[in-house]
């Protein structure tokens, strides 16, 4: 009885939130590359980042601040081909902070532009970047 608590014990799940960040961590340090960079105003600010066909194909993207705290709102991802894709964020991030991995529908596709919805929080850091990563 000791022996089948001890297996129970060492099977137990690891929970889903920590298995999620590993696997991130891993994919972060392998194949994210930055793809744009944007300066972040104080109010509530709506920005494009232009990609284009030359960067090639992608299948996430993930978005990191820096310099200062950002709240970032909404994001919309065009295409060079098929409907634009939504996304509602919603995440505060401090400088260092990455959302997490968005993945595009329909696989890997070619990336005309992304709109993004956001603010920053003044401070005396002054203003915020928001850089686009994509796999």
């Amino acid at each position: 009885m000791i022996a089948a608590a001890m297996v129970r014990r060492e099977l137990a799940p690891i929970a889903p939130a920590r298995i999620a960040a590993r696997l991130f961590l891993r994919s972060r340090r392998k194949t994210w590359e930055l793809l744009g960079e944007q300066a972040v105003g104080f109010g509530v600010d709506r920005d494009v980042i232009r990609v284009g066909r030359r960067e090639g194909f992608f299948s996430k993207i993930a978005l990191e601040v820096r310099d200062n705290e950002v709240e970032i709102l909404d994001l919309k991802v065009f295409f060079n081909r098929g409907a634009p894709q939504d996304v509602r964020v919603r995440q505060r991030g401090r400088p260092g902070d990455r959302t997490r991995p968005i993945d595009l529908v329909g696989g890997e596709r070619v990336i005309d532009r992304i709109e993004i919805v956001y603010r920053s929080r003044p401070g005396y850091r002054g203003r915020a970047r928001l850089q686009i990563y994509t796999a």
